[in-house]
C-alpha cells in the first residue's frame, strides 16, 4: 500500500529519525500486523486456561492474567512486565480479599518515564445479557467465552507492543508507552461497581504526578458483518486527542471507517476512570453504544452472552483497528504529530487528504497542501502568481459533478468545503491536479 507523507507532520528536533524515515518506518509496521497473532490471542482467551469464561473472581480469570503476561513476557525490547495488584472491598466475602491484577507492560522512551501514553483493554468478560436470575446465581460456572468484550481489544495491545517492542523494527521512542491490560471492568453479583482495575491504575497515577499524556481504551472492537467501522468515545477536554487518530487513519491509509466530533460521550469503559481522575482519554468500541443500532452497525446480540465467540468476529476490522492505534502509538511517541493543539503547519509535500467527514451528508471538508518547495519541475506556473490548482469531483462513471478549485495559489494548507445537496447519494471521488503535473484522487460516500 503506497502512503504519503501528510502535510499535518510537525518537524521537532528530539526524535532521531527524519521524518521521511520515521514516516517510512510506521508505515512498515503497520503493514506487519498479524491477523493470525490477533486470532491466536483471542481464541486463547476465549479458552483461558481451559476455562471456557474468563468472569472475574473465577479460575478462568486468573489463567488469563497468566496467559496476558507470559505473551508480554516474550517480547524481548519491554522494559518491564508487571502484575499491578489489586481489591474489591466491596465484594462478598471470602472475594474481598482475592487478589486482583492489571498486567502492565512498559516500553520506556527516551525522555522521561513520568510522562507516557497508556494503551489499555481490560480482560475481564461477563455474561449478564442471559438474564438475572442466570447469571446471578451461575456466574462462577457459566460459559463466556468473551471472544469480542474484550479478548479483540486484549490481542490488539499484545499485537501493537509485539511490533513496536521488536529490536528488529528498531523503533526508538521519546515517550514512554504502557500497555495495560486491567482487571476487574466488568460488574458482577459479588461486588458492587465496575472499572475497578482502571480506578485503581489512575489513582495511582494522580497520586504519583504522573503525566498521562493520553490514554486509549480499546474495548469489543470486532462485531460488524458489514462495514469496518469504530466508534470514538470522548469527552470535551479528549475531543482533540480523539481527532488526531482520525488524522493518523488518514496518514496511513488504513481506511477505518470512523465517526466525527463531536464524539459520543459515554461512561462504559476503562477511559471514564481516567477522566475521573482529570487525564485525557478516549475509548475505541464497535459503536458507541454497542447495544443499539447506528448508521454503520447493527447491534451487538452476542456480547455478555455465553455466544460471543470468535466466530461472530469481523477480524478485518481488528486488524485495521490494531493498525491504527500501532500508527498512533507510533506517531505520538516519536513525535511524527503533534499531539499537542497547533497550528505551526509547514507543507512539505504536495498531499491530499480524505475528506472530513466520511461519509458525509451534504457537506464535507477537503484538505490539502502545496510544499513550501517544489517537488516537481512547475511548467505551468505562471510568474509569480503561483501554482495552478484544479481540484474536482467525479462521479462514479467519471463525469465531472463540481469543480471547486480552479485558480493559481501560493503554497500553503488549504481546506475547501463541498456542497452535495444537489447530487444523490453514491459513491464520489475527488481529484486533486497541480501544474498538470500532480495528481491524487480520493474515493468519498454521500449518504441521504
Amino acid at each position: 500500500m503506497k502512503r504519503y507523507v501528510c502535510s499535518l507532520f510537525i518537524f521537532f528536533t528530539v526524535s532521531i529519525y527524519s521524518q521521511q524515515v520515521l514516516f517510512e518506518k510506521i508505515s512498515d509496521m503497520v503493514d506487519s500486523v498479524s491477523t493470525e497473532n490477533l486470532t491466536y490471542h483471542i481464541q486463547n482467551l476465549e479458552n483461558a486456561g481451559g476455562h471456557r469464561s474468563r468472569v472475574n473472581l473465577t479460575p478462568g480469570n486468573d489463567s488469563a492474567a497468566v496467559y496476558i503476561k507470559r505473551e508480554f513476557d516474550k517480547i524481548i525490547g519491554l522494559t518491564s512486565v508487571v502484575y499491578d495488584t489489586f481489591y474489591i472491598p466491596s465484594a462478598a466475602s471470602p472475594f474481598n480479599t482475592k487478589p486482583i491484577v492489571n498486567i502492565v507492560a512498559t516500553l520506556e522512551g527516551s525522555i522521561s518515564s513520568s510522562s507516557y501514553y497508556v494503551f489499555g483493554a481490560h480482560y475481564d468478560c461477563s455474561a449478564s445479557r442471559e438474564g438475572a436470575s442466570v447469571w446471578n446465581s451461575q456466574w462462577q460456572t457459566i460459559e463466556s467465552p468473551g471472544a469480542d468484550d474484550n479478548a479483540t481489544g486484549v490481542a490488539t495491545i499484545i499485537e501493537i507492543a509485539r511490533i513496536l517492542a521488536d529490536p528488529a523494527n528498531n523503533f526508538q521512542n521519546d515517550f514512554t508507552i504502557k500497555f495495560v491490560a486491567f482487571g476487574a471492568e466488568e460488574s458482577g453479583p459479588a461486588y458492587n461497581g465496575s472499572h475497578h482495575g482502571s480506578l485503581h491504575f489512575a489513582s495511582n497515577a494522580k497520586d504519583n504526578n504522573d503525566n498521562i499524556l493520553g490514554m486509549v481504551s480499546i474495548d469489543m472492537i470486532g462485531y460488524n458483518n458489514s462495514h469496518d467501522y469504530n466508534s470514538i468515545v470522548a469527552n470535551q477536554a479528549s475531543e482533540w486527542f480523539g481527532t488526531k487518530f482520525l488524522e493518523v487513519n488518514d496518514i496511513f491509509q488504513i481506511e477505518l471507517l470512523l465517526d466525527n466530533p463531536p464524539f459520543t460521550l459515554g461512561t462504559y469503559s476503562d477511559h471514564h476512570s481516567f477522566w475521573q481522575y482529570g487525564f485525557k482519554a478516549i475509548l475505541f468500541i464497535e459503536n458507541a453504544p454497542p447495544w443499539v443500532n447506528g448508521n454503520f452497525y447493527q447491534r451487538n446480540l452476542f456480547y455478555h452472552t455465553s455466544a460471543d465467540t470468535f466466530g461472530t468476529l469481523n477480524m478485518t476490522l481488528v486488524n485495521k483497528v490494531a493498525q491504527l492505534n500501532l500508527a498512533a502509538a507510533a506517531s505520538f511517541s516519536a513525535r511524527l504529530t503533534d499531539v499537542e493543539q497547533s497550528t505551526d503547519i509547514r507543507p512539505s509535500e504536495f498531499v491530499l487528504l480524505q475528506n472530513y467527514p466520511n461519509p458525509f451528508n451534504p457537506t464535507t471538508k477537503i484538505k490539502f497542501s502545496i510544499p513550501t518547495s517544489p517537488q516537481t519541475p512547475l511548467l505551468s506556473k505562471e510568474r509569480g502568481r503561483g501554482e495552478v490548482v484544479k481540484l474536482k469531483v467525479y462521479d462514479l462513471l467519471g463525469s465531472e459533478v463540481a469543480t471547486l478549485l480552479n485558480k493559481p495559489m501560493e503554497p500553503g494548507t488549504y481546506e475547501v468545503e463541498f456542497n452535495a445537496s444537489g447530487l444523490p447519494s453514491g459513491v464520489y471521488f475527488f481529484q486533486l491536479e497541480i501544474n498538470g503535473l500532480f495528481r491524487q484522487t480520493k474515493k468519498m460516500l454521500l449518504t441521504k
